[in-house]
């Protein structure tokens, strides 16, 4: 059910993506992120995504439950196979649908690097410097956006 319709959400991305001009046909696809709407959506989908894969980790972070599933059977979409999905509660007071609100792509070369090829995009850089999870954003819609981090999700939660 929660990924009945990603193809399409993978389709308005990248059309999203080309839009802006941005490249990332050579960078990994790793996972998607489901925004739950509440608490108790969070609970309830919680199921859902344990039924899709092995649960890697659930942590607060940022002050909000966040759980990563590695997917049973990857995903494929294009030339991307995706490997894990998150599973994101709002934070507090946040007002926001029940529905895949991100993509990740893993950048091994730096952030730096991929900032300079695109000079006219305002990416949000405050979380480049966070300690446990570095990532560089770019808010595509009200709802959908899209990071990028130095390695593997799985990775990541592999090397705590």
């Amino acid at each position: 059910m929660i990924l009945d319709h990603y193809e399409q959400f993978l389709d308005l991305v990248f059309q999203k993506l080309s839009e802006l001009k941005i490249d990332v046909s050579n960078y990994e696809l790793d996972h998607l992120g489901y925004q739950a709407s509440s608490d108790a959506d969070y609970d309830k989908l919680k199921p859902e995504f344990l039924s899709l894969g092995e649960s890697l980790s659930e942590e607060i972070v940022g002050g909000r439950r966040v759980g990563i599933v590695a997917f049973k059977k990857p995903l494929v979409y294009k030339n991307y196979i995706i490997s894990a999905i998150e599973l994101v509660a709002p934070k507090k007071d946040q007002i926001c649908p029940s529905a895949l609100e991100h993509i990740e792509f893993v950048l091994p070369k730096g952030f730096t690097n991929f900032m300079q090829k695109y000079p006219e995009i305002n990416f949000d850089t405050a979380a480049l410097n966070q300690p446990m999870f570095p990532m560089l954003k770019l808010k595509l819609d009200k709802y959908i956006q899209v990071k990028f981090h130095l390695k593997n999700v799985i990775q990541i939660v592999k090397e705590k």
